[in-house]
């Protein structure tokens, strides 16, 4: 049941048992920590929908994390910002303005303000933003998205910006969890990731989720899972539909060579 909606009700119960101050990014930056503090992140990459069944779980249990949706996929969702704004969530730009602009930093910064402004003028309060990365797009001068910051980094208080999700957090003073590729990196399943929690191994715990990586029902995750074995296999990414939402898998695999 790995990857279920189910498991991850069962994650966030591993949470509670074992005692951790849940906080979003935001919070963490503004100087909320207790000894024992999990940061809950979310990028919405593609399918809103999957961003509000997980903040659903969430908020069930009296959690609020930070979602970070892209501004240049079907994710762009203002209606379902400004609610889930309401319900207390951290709501974040999740932008990939170099890629978007072929490695130009004048042009990166001024799509990045553009869309900020964009979601600013519709009324979520952006305070955090995240970069987005994307291996098959070709990198031309940069290696991240959020190399903006790093020439410009007047970005920030020009516009109101508190922090950039990975380089405003000291990343060495915390343990870093993701769910990348559909596995996690700090456990083989869920079931052993909250094992380690409820044993309270690390004392301040950065956790990174994907909502479309998570799914309602056993088959849809068990596909989802297969591809992702098949893109690490092949090391080739593509595009394709998987019922209606996409997913990566190699272009010889989908044309049988």
């Amino acid at each position: 049941m790995d990857f279920t909606h189910k498991a991850y009700g069962q994650l966030l119960d591993s949470f509670i048992k074992s005692g951790y101050r849940v906080v979003t990014v935001r919070e963490y930056l503004e100087g909320n920590k207790d000894p024992y503090t999990l940061i809950l992140r979310h990028d919405v990459e593609w399918n809103p929908k999957r961003a509000l069944d997980i903040a659903n779980l969430e908020h069930s249990r009296g959690f609020h994390s930070t979602l970070y949706f892209r501004a240049d996929t079907k994710a762009f969702d203002l209606e379902l910002m400004l609610y889930l704004q309401r319900l207390g969530f951290e709501i974040g730009y999740h932008f990939n303005t170099l890629d978007r602009c072929n490695g130009d930093f004048e042009k990166a910064v001024i799509l990045f303000e553009e869309e900020l402004r964009k979601i600013r003028d519709a009324g979520i309060d952006i305070k955090t933003v995240c970069s987005h990365g994307d291996p098959r797009v070709e990198k031309k001068g940069y290696k991240v998205n959020n190399e903006i910051f790093l020439r410009y980094p007047e970005l920030y208080s020009k516009n109101n910006i508190l922090g950039e999700a990975y380089l405003s957090i000291n990343f060495p003073s915390l343990t870093y969890i993701s769910d990348v590729g559909i596995r996690w990196n700090k456990a083989s399943s869920t079931k052993e990731l909250m094992l380690r929690f409820i044993s309270r191994e690390w004392p301040v715990v950065y956790v990174l989720t994907h909502p479309d990586y998570w799914s309602p029902s056993f088959m849809r995750a068990m596909g989802l899972k297969v591809a992702a074995k098949g893109i690490k296999a092949f090391k080739v990414n593509k595009t394709i539909i998987w019922g209606k939402k996409l997913i990566s898998l190699p272009r010889r695999f989908l044309s049988g060579n």
